[in-house]
């Protein structure tokens, strides 16, 4: 029971040890993991030492290819760019096992000593310190935990377990590697439990590599595990770190396998791999498989891309998150820059009545359906906040840097929008029997939503239309719900429902009216600025122009 003990104390230090480092070394680094990913698009081999240093600080492959599954879904990566960033993910969770080779006890107990003074001196007090002091905290715990590990099968009954273990076939050792991956969702956490019982004797050489190997494929597959909620093209890259996998346990099993028919003993070739020391050699071997199966996977990086295709092709989601305009390459030019911001804003207006069911239709959009086309405009949305932010800080002359931050508050009365029309769809398609309030509530705000993108491509008559129909009515609609308040429904819960859709109603017709009004007043002063240039000097009475046409714009809304 005390080896028992000691191993499950061992296995829980290690888990614990890896989240605190994990978490607080990204603490610390604050979003720079994140952004060091984005821009590892220079070349292939840039993607793979990043992806090496994202290994290494989060110990977790599988964490580098969900991170860098998010990233191509928002399409801040390709899937061509990332495969590199997930095969160096691979090759720089190694660093673990290389450290469980080396006995790290009297460093624990070092790191827990100093950590244990730091708090005593108050040193947590500072964010930056204590986030360094957890990276440390972590650390310690894990060299702990390795050292619990180690130590567990003293009392164990050496000899009859190194019986019992010569009798497992060499596949038998592959599976139970496999299924050690899947549970501990690490192959590095299976890699350290051989070199445990490798250090205890009842494990030999042999059954290391089998155990290693199939530890590799196992958390392969774990991987799919850890993306349930990506789809498309995001679960793609959990496809190529199978792939990595894949690869490298292939290629050393056929090693392994063919050596004897070129007259070289496998057994020999992977015990001069550690200069005759078993834990180095389980150590390289465990490199070696990250290499074996990363390299391929970079250099043939287009085959790669098609196989994740194949098996992750893109979704309908996939394809309503992605803007149609925008391109973070065309940051380089500001004036170009705001036009694809600008079309990509309106696109999104356009994009409105899609959120909102077309109660009149012989085949409604379910919620499910609506659901996934808001999360697509939200998606678009966000990029396009973020290519704004970007070109703003690569510093914009003062006329650039004002379309950009009124196209930046346009999109936030947008994403507000989004949200409110998404909201009173969920309630409106919850009735089991339309009530015609409910109807028409509707329809009439899926005639303002219309409305509201035809005059974005028609003349300022539809916006001064649209702002004098979408005007202050509080009172009719106070009115209205205070009769729904006394009325008798039949069912509590529909006049609830009434009530929640009579108040998103509200919401949503006040932010159409402030985003026609924001919209107009950005064509007027678009105008102004196009005559301003035409006419050369007289451009100086442009901002009064448009201050005037902000004031008339805001006036049928009064």
């Amino acid at each position: 029971m005390t080896s028992l003990g000691e191993l499950l104390a061992g296995l829980g230090l290690l888990f614990v040890g890896l989240k605190l480092l994990s978490a607080n070394l990204q603490q610390a680094l604050g979003g720079r993991i994140r952004v060091l990913l984005q821009r590892a698009t220079a070349s292939p081999l840039a993607g793979f030492l990043v992806g090496c240093v994202a290994g290494i600080v989060t110990q977790s492959s599988n964490a580098v290819a969900v991170i860098s599954g998010n990233l191509v879904r928002g399409r801040a990566l390709t899937t061509r760019d990332a495969i590199p960033i997930v095969a160096g993910g691979n090759v720089g969770t190694a660093a673990l096992v290389v450290m469980a080779a080396i006995d790290f006890h009297l460093a624990a107990l070092m790191l827990v000593g100093l950590v244990g003074l730091g708090y005593q001196a108050g040193l947590d007090r500072r964010g930056t310190l204590r986030d360094w002091m957890g990276v440390l905290l972590g650390l310690a715990l894990l060299f702990l935990g390795i050292d619990f590990i180690k130590a567990a099968p003293r009392t164990v009954d050496i000899d009859a377990l190194a019986a019992f273990a010569e009798t497992l076939p060499p596949l038998v050792s592959l599976v139970i590697g496999v299924a050690v991956a899947l549970v501990t969702q690490s192959s590095s956490t299976a890699a350290i439990l051989a070199l445990a019982g490798l250090r205890a004797g009842f494990v030999e050489l042999d059954d290391c590599f089998f155990l290693v190997v199939g530890a590799n494929l196992g958390s392969g597959i774990a991987s799919l595990v850890a993306a349930g909620g990506l789809s498309g093209v995001g679960r793609q890259l959990c496809y190529i770190h199978i792939l990595v996998k894949a690869i490298g346990s292939g290629l050393l099993l056929l090693l392994w396998v063919s050596a004897p028919a070129f007259g070289f003993d496998p057994s020999h070739l992977f015990a001069e791999a550690g200069a005759g020391e078993a834990p180095a050699s389980v150590s390289m071997l465990f490199l070696m498989l990250q290499l074996a199966g990363a390299l391929p996977v970079t250099i043939l990086r287009g085959l790669a891309e098609r196989f994740a295709d194949h098996f992750s092709p893109p979704s309908l989601e996939d394809s309503v998150s992605r803007p149609r305009f925008i391109d973070p390459v065309a940051t380089a030019d500001p004036a170009g820059a705001l036009d694809l911001s600008s079309r990509e804003i309106a696109d999104l207006v356009t994009r409105l009545g899609s959120l909102l069911p077309d109660l009149d239709a012989a085949d409604v959009a379910p919620a499910a359906e609506i659901r996934l086309l808001w999360r697509g405009g939200s998606a678009v949305a966000a990029t396009t906040d973020a290519f704004l932010v970007q070109l703003i800080g690569r510093g914009l002359s003062g006329a650039d840097l004002e379309s950009a931050l009124g196209q930046q508050a346009r999109l936030e009365g947008l994403r507000s929008l989004q949200d409110a029309l998404a909201d009173f769809s969920d309630v409106i398609l919850s009735f089991e029997a339309l009530p015609r309030l409910a109807f028409d509530l509707s329809e009439s705000l899926r005639l303002m939503v219309l409305q509201l993108a035809e005059a974005g491509a028609g003349d300022d008559g539809d916006f001064a239309f649209l702002i004098a129909l979408t005007a202050d009515r509080s009172e009719h609609l106070n009115a209205l719900r205070g009769s729904l308040a006394t009325s008798a429904l039949g069912a509590e819960h529909d006049a609830q429902r009434l009530l929640l859709a009579t108040s998103l109603f509200e919401r949503a017709v006040w932010l159409i009216h402030r985003l026609a009004i924001a919209l107009r007043a950005a064509r007027v002063t678009a105008t102004a600025s196009q005559s301003a240039l035409a006419s050369g000097p007289a451009s100086r009475f442009a901002p009064r122009a448009d201050a005037e046409a902000l004031e008339s714009a805001g006036r049928p809304g009064r």
